[in-house]
């Protein structure tokens, strides 16, 4: 089970990638991200990325491993928590200075109670993370206008 969305932001692929992939944006823009702290010197295969995320009244920790690093060009990530996988695929393409991701979003349930409250949690991880791309677009737009 899982999500796909696509979003073309008129900005080139180089600064499009780096902002995707150093999570500049989700603190800012994203209202259940609170921090994300980024483990390592630099985003490469292995990195971990720690989210500090509140869902309902709870402040939880979402350790991400990135398993995809294709610079300006693909990236995709790895969590387990609780009996829930998840694997976010972004695949990124330039044509004319404006970029296109193709984002997807793939879930997997482990355990008894996860696999019969999986409409639930997909449908509350496509509420949390499904307009993600869009508020990229935005904080890249209105924080980049010169580039």
């Amino acid at each position: 089970m899982g999500f796909k969305r696509e979003v073309k932001i008129d900005k080139p692929m180089d600064l499009v990638y780096r902002v995707l992939t150093t999570y500049e944006y989700a603190p800012k823009v994203l209202d259940h991200i609170e921090k994300v702290d980024i483990q390592g010197d630099s985003i490469q295969v292995g990195t971990k990325i720690v989210e500090t995320r509140k869902i309902g009244q709870q402040t939880i920790d979402n350790t991400l491993e990135v398993v995809e690093y294709e610079p300006n060009h693909r990236f995709a990530t790895y969590s387990v928590q609780n009996g829930l996988d998840l694997h976010y695929i972004y695949a990124l393409s330039e044509q004319n200075g404006t970029t296109t991701i193709q984002f997807e979003g793939k879930i997997k349930t482990k355990g008894i109670r996860n696999f019969l409250s999986k409409p639930i949690i997909s449908w509350l991880i496509k509420r949390e993370d499904g307009q993600h791309l869009e508020k990229l677009n935005q904080y890249i737009f209105n924080n980049y206008k010169d580039e």
